[in-house]
């Protein structure tokens, strides 16, 4: 049975059932590669993808994690480097766009699939 806490588990995309198991095949910086999920778990065998196109509703999570950053970052650019020109927010959310991409991606469908995908932890299964 797993030591992990929801919190870690998601932190590090691991499978909700069994706390053990990556969700995703590659790191988040393979570029070519990042997308890629694992269709099952690799420590309990639950497999990830609920339904077809399943993770559709993630980019619903997606969206909401980057209008908090980019509020976040408009107002720690508003507080400590104000004024500043409409170019520097501009440049701020276009840099953290393509620099957390890969991160936002994967977050967004892990909370996906902790909220919605209907596994519960229950230890390793296997």
């Amino acid at each position: 049975m797993s030591e992990r806490s929801k919190v870690q588990a998601v932190l590090q995309g691991r499978c909700p059932q069994c706390r053990e198991g990556k969700l995703f095949k590659h790191g988040a910086y393979n570029l070519a590669k990042f997308t890629k999920i694992n269709q099952e778990c690799t420590s309990c065998g639950v497999k990830f993808e609920r339904e077809p196109r399943f993770f559709d509703g993630a980019m619903y999570i997606s969206y909401a994690l980057s209008v908090g950053l980019f509020l976040v970052s408009a107002f720690i650019i508003y507080m400590f480097f104000h004024p500043v020109s409409e170019n520097v927010y501009m440049l701020a959310i276009i840099s953290e766009v393509i620099l957390l991409y890969p991160i936002m991606f994967r977050t967004s469908r892990i909370i996906y699939l902790y909220a919605f995908g209907g596994l519960k932890f229950g230890g390793n299964k296997k």
